[in-house]
């Protein structure tokens, strides 16, 4: 017998963060017939977080691009990238999704057909149910959108950062967005500072690593933000907010878990957990967005098969950055894989585009790898293991 606070509805989506809410916006528009169910375990949806991506990140998703204006908190037309060898501004757009600006979109869309709990601690996910201590959810079909991801048996390398959010006390006169910035010391492995201005005196810092391991020594980091604040002459009036992450980026993987799709009584499983991110840069947005996109076109019973084509073709395209990164932790001592990044941004900027959103041609491909290697490059790494 149910009890009297147990839920039926269509789809049960179990992490209250990106893929979740992205999901869940995606299927009011296009099936809001559909009861949907977002189970988070912390006291408000989408964590601390800011997402970016590229304008064509929208272009390879295919659609449903009217969802996505309301959360977009920044756009800038163009931004840079920095190294000591050159800089080049790149005149494609970049777009900024805030927690804050993904949440309130969320919870105001919640009705009748949109429910979101918080609070939640999950003691159990079944393909169609979830239990929440005695509490039971049944769903037409469960999805596990929960943490991330780091099971590659040392088959990674990691990115680490901290970010700040900081109020100037004058204007930072930042016109657009910096990337990368990799003018900044180098031993500790491909470093660099992405700059986001936010308004004529707030600034997004973030001190970026490409390292070895996953201890992130937040102390010093924050240290190193201060520094790099004062060397370009931005006195901190305030720190707004602090964000930190270790991503593992992985040389050798099997791309979204396909199995866990395809097995009719499995959990269908997505976001970060489920192998949803670039390798190399480790962004999520464009992948939780093209898979949001792709089970809201298509029929609930369907989900499954669908699921598991876009993820052939992610793992697909996920294997060129497997060897990219591959490259880069293998091949290169930790002070020379700047080079790398280099090198990198010399390419067309349409190539860069569709590196980032998971959507390159044979053409990219064969300028990524074919012509002069990046300087620094061990020759005995790279007949040792190759390729």
């Amino acid at each position: 017998m149910a009890a009297s606070n147990d839920i039926t509805c269509d789809v049960c989506l179990v992490g209250g963060g990106l893929q979740s809410c992205l999901l869940a916006l995606a299927l009011r528009h296009a099936q809001p017939s559909l009861r949907v169910v977002i189970v988070e375990r912390g006291d408000e949806l989408c964590g601390n977080h800011t997402w970016c991506f590229h304008d064509h990140d929208m272009v390879a998703a295919g659609g449903l691009r009217a969802v996505l204006a309301p959360l977009i908190a920044q756009r800038w037309a163009a931004h840079d990238v920095r190294f000591d060898s050159h800089r080049r501004t790149l005149a494609t757009g970049y777009n900024l999704i805030s927690s804050a600006r993904l949440r309130d979109v969320v919870m105001a869309a919640c009705d009748a057909t949109l429910q979101v709990l918080v609070g939640c601690h999950v003691t159990k996910v079944a393909a169609d149910y979830v239990t929440i201590g005695e509490r039971r959810i049944t769903a037409s079909l469960v999805m596990d959108n929960r943490g991330a991801r780091d099971d590659f048996a040392g088959q990674c390398g990691y990115q680490k950062f901290v970010g700040q959010e900081l109020e100037c006390t004058t204007p930072h006169g930042v016109e657009r967005p910096i990337l990368m910035d990799a003018t900044v010391d180098q031993r500790l492995g491909y470093r660099f500072f992405y700059v986001l201005p936010l308004s004529p005196t707030r600034l997004l810092l973030e001190d970026t690593y490409y390292s070895d391991h996953s201890v992130l020594d937040v102390a010093t980091v924050r240290n190193e933000i201060a520094a790099y604040a004062h060397q370009h002459n931005w006195t901190i009036a305030k720190i707004e907010r602090e964000e930190t992450g270790i991503l593992p980026l992985p040389w050798a993987a099997d791309g979204p878990d396909v199995a866990i799709a395809d097995e009719p009584g499995a959990v269908l499983r997505g976001g970060y957990r489920g192998g949803w991110f670039h390798p190399v840069t480790g962004y999520s947005f464009p992948l939780a967005w093209r898979l949001a996109v792709a089970l809201a076109s298509a029929p609930l019973p369907n989900w499954r098969a669908t699921a598991a084509a876009q993820a052939r073709r992610v793992a697909g395209q996920q294997q060129l950055a497997l060897r990219m990164n591959w490259m880069l932790f293998q091949w290169f001592k930790p002070l020379q894989r700047h080079h790398v990044l280099a090198r990198f941004y010399r390419l067309p900027a349409t190539t860069i585009e569709r590196f980032y959103a998971l959507d390159t041609t044979a053409v990219d491909r064969l300028r990524l790898f074919v012509g002069r290697p990046p300087r620094g490059m061990s020759w005995r790494a790279f007949w040792s293991g190759a390729l």
